[in-house]
């Protein structure tokens, strides 16, 4: 009887000391978690989190103070497959359709979160109003591929095989080929006039800025896409973010008005 009353327990949502309520579901056997403002701002805004939902602890908490939403669903080491989007797309239509959350979003991206909300803004760029990389990983030669292209980072071998199993790739040289590339795909973003933001480390060994972000920022600028930097000289990989996020708070509260 104990044990019954737990998982009951585990499955209503949770108070927080952060003027929000945390709410937990499945979509297709992934979790959700929700963090629930107790009041929504004007047009139910939210933020799609790729991987690594609470470690920007401070901006999500000042974006839920202000009303927001913020959405993370578990598909870890899927990055960005045609399998983790399908679950994207049932979300979307659970937050948008179902809970009238905004048909836009804001996407962020942490390291190989970018992999998920780059996958998104290509399948739909329509449904996305910001694309905020933050050290994110937008090619997989470099992450966790480990190739020498413009600069060469460290890379993770286990994490480069799960990705060639999933995508079926069965040697090094298949998957250099058809991996897909960084700005493959994009340009119709940069035509719904997606805001693209990079918050980087110039000095990143892990996921270097030129071969990932760097990639994209120049797709934008080449094409007169709208975009936004916060270069943090001689950062590394991590930590993530700002020291003071409320810059981009801002920002992201402007631009999904």
């Amino acid at each position: 009887m104990r044990s019954f009353f737990l998982i009951i327990i585990c499955l209503l949502p949770i108070l927080s000391s952060h003027g929000q309520t945390l709410e937990n579901f499945e979509i297709d056997g992934a979790t959700v978690s929700l963090k629930i403002p107790h009041a929504s701002a004007e047009g139910k805004p939210w933020l799609w989190v790729g991987e690594f939902a609470g470690h920007l602890k401070t901006l999500e908490s000042g974006l839920v103070d202000k009303g927001w939403h913020i959405a993370y669903v578990s598909q870890r080491n899927q990055f960005g497959s045609p399998g983790a989007m399908a679950v994207w797309e049932k979300l979307y239509s659970e937050l948008h359709e179902k809970r009238g959350l905004s048909a836009k979003p804001a996407l962020l991206g942490i390291s190989r979160g970018g992999l998920y909300v780059n996958a998104w803004l290509r399948l739909h760029p329509d449904r996305a109003s910001v694309l905020y990389l933050d050290n994110g990983v937008c090619d997989i030669r470099s992450w966790p591929g480990g190739f020498q292209l413009i600069e060469k980072g460290g890379g993770s071998k286990g994490d480069w095989a799960k990705y060639k199993t999933l995508f079926g790739f069965t040697d090094d040289e298949t998957a250099i080929e058809k991996s897909i590339r960084p700005i493959d795909g994009l340009l119709p973003a940069i035509r719904a006039d997606v805001l693209l933001i990079s918050c980087h480390g110039t000095a990143d060994r892990t996921v270097p800025y030129a071969d990932n972000a760097g990639k994209l920022v120049e797709l934008w600028e080449q094409n007169k896409g709208r975009v936004k930097l916060f270069p943090k000289l001689e950062g590394d990989h991590h930590p993530h973010g700002l020291a003071d996020p409320q810059p981009l708070v801002d920002l992201l509260i402007s631009e999904c008005k």
